[in-house]
């Protein structure tokens, strides 16, 4: 089948390599200026060079590697994966709009609802809309041009913008990549089970002066929860819970959502899981309190939560506090960066809810 992707960092080159090597036909779209010398060396081999967890490597052919949402988009496809860093999802979404002829459908993961701007923006243009919580593979860029997969995930899951679209959606994505075959209440759902908006959050911030001290030597996944922060992390969870439960979602956990993406077995503890992933495949970092776990995950997922949150009269003092505090290490005003329900584009809460079908 014929795929854009749009992005060509970490995640964006790893799923284009991966459906390379599937068969499907793969145009890779760069949406900003950042990690150029990756993207010139994409174009420069025509292809990925793709390293997998046992340091094999196999070369995918890229059919198309392009600035120019014209030249990627230039035939109708029957996907577009868009993974990028969800601060860019607004723009990317109106490169793709003022290209795109038609595609089956739009996937985002993840997306901090980020989909909603991919419905505006295409419209009627695009049958199925989607949004996932994370990508199905960890991976890191080792070189440019040249991609390494340290971890694919067990399960995926996405949430669709219409419930009519549900069924085909999943067979759709699931011939894409495999492990798609389970489905969220709703958009809403997914925005709101990305692990990013707890995990990387709340650990930054507890964190501060250890990032700082250490200069990059600091692994937060084995380092910041302590007894004392996961016990933050757990209230900060529960405001997370009560909000997607109340758009339809199932009240499960932080933890028992990453141990049903990574743990085969799901008869153990969850914090096993987590414990495990921290001590093997669990990146080091971040480096400095400039990172996207902040700059990112505070204003689009935790200003995402809290607008929900005062929408549906959900009280969520702690994501309010980590939003807060996350502003003044960086000297940011992270509230008025806020995804929100207005940035959004929506007037009500129930301005949302017939837009996405919740």
């Amino acid at each position: 089948m014929k795929v854009c992707v749009v992005g060509t960092g970490n995640t964006g080159s790893a799923y284009a390599a991966v459906l390379s090597l599937a068969g499907h036909e793969v145009a890779l779209l760069k949406t900003t200026d950042a990690g150029m010398g990756n993207f010139d060396a994409i174009r420069q081999k025509r292809g990925i060079t793709l390293v997998d967890a046992d340091g094999s490597e196999t070369f995918a052919p890229i059919k198309t590697a392009t600035r120019d949402p014209e030249e990627a988009l230039c035939e109708p496809v029957d996907a577009i994966f868009v993974l990028l860093q969800t601060s860019g999802l607004e723009r990317a979404a109106s490169l793709v709009g003022s290209a795109l002829k038609r595609a089956r459908m739009t996937v985002v993961a993840p997306g901090y609802l980020g989909s909603v701007f991919f419905r505006r923006t295409l419209g009627e243009r695009c049958a199925i809309y989607a949004e996932g919580e994370s990508p199905a593979f960890d991976s890191r860029i080792v070189r440019p041009g040249v991609v390494r997969i340290c971890f694919k995930n067990v399960r995926n899951a996405l949430g669709f913008m219409a419930p009519e679209t549900v069924a085909d959606g999943l067979k759709l994505a699931g011939r894409f990549v495999d492990t798609y075959q389970y489905s969220r209440a709703n958009v809403v759902d997914s925005a709101l089970r990305n692990p990013n908006l707890v995990l990387h959050t709340l650990g930054c911030v507890a964190s501060a002066s250890r990032i700082e001290y250490s200069e990059g030597d600091f692994w937060m996944y084995r380092e910041a929860f302590t007894p004392s922060v996961w016990r933050a992390l757990e209230r900060l969870d529960a405001e997370r819970i009560a909000v997607l439960a109340a758009f339809g979602g199932a009240p499960t956990s932080y933890l028992a959502d990453c141990a049903f993406r990574n743990d085969p077995d799901l008869s153990g503890d969850p914090l096993e899981t987590f414990r495990d992933y921290a001590r093997s495949g669990g990146p080091k970092g971040p480096a400095t309190l400039n990172t996207r776990y902040l700059t990112e995950d505070v204003p689009n997922g935790l200003g995402l939560l809290c607008s929900l949150g005062a929408a549906l009269g959900i009280p969520t003092p702690v994501a309010e506090s980590v939003l807060t505090l996350a502003g003044a290490l960086l000297d940011r005003d992270f509230k008025a960066e806020s995804r929100t329900l207005e940035s959004l584009g929506f007037d009500s809460l129930a301005d949302l809810r017939r837009f996405c079908g919740v």
